[in-house]
């Protein structure tokens, strides 16, 4: 199951209509993957944000999106992150590996910028 974060200071849901314009709309939107939302749910309370409801799409490309703009990212360091991701592995229980690692790692990153903008949302692709 594929989860993208973007942020925005302007989130307009008709972009979700097109994956091109998505992709034009929201460049450095990351994609993560995941077995399912319960991964997603103990992903953010790590990341101490409490998983909302979600908004439903009836759209090809994506089934729903969470709105967690009320939230801010954590803003980690290399040492941070790697305690983080740690914490990650031993309570999803997920491999350890390069992939798994890379998929969190704009936590690190795009954090800061990313909290500095209105939206911050979740897609969940369909």
């Amino acid at each position: 199951m594929n989860f993208h974060f973007i942020a925005t200071d302007s989130f307009d849901v008709n972009s979700l209509n097109d994956i091109e314009i998505f992709v034009e709309k929201y460049p450095d939107f990351q994609t993560i993957s995941l077995e399912n939302e319960n991964e997603l749910k103990l992903l953010l309370e790590l990341m101490n944000i409490n998983f909302s409801s979600f908004n439903a799409l009836d759209i090809r490309d994506f089934e729903k999106y969470w709105d967690m703009s009320n939230y801010k990212f954590p803003e980690l360091n290399y040492e941070q992150f790697d305690m983080f991701y740690q914490n990650w592995i031993l309570k999803s229980k997920r491999i350890n590996t390069m992939d798994e690692y890379g998929n969190l790692i704009f936590l690190q990153g795009l954090s800061s910028k990313w909290n500095k903008l209105r939206h911050r949302i979740i897609i969940k692709s369909a």
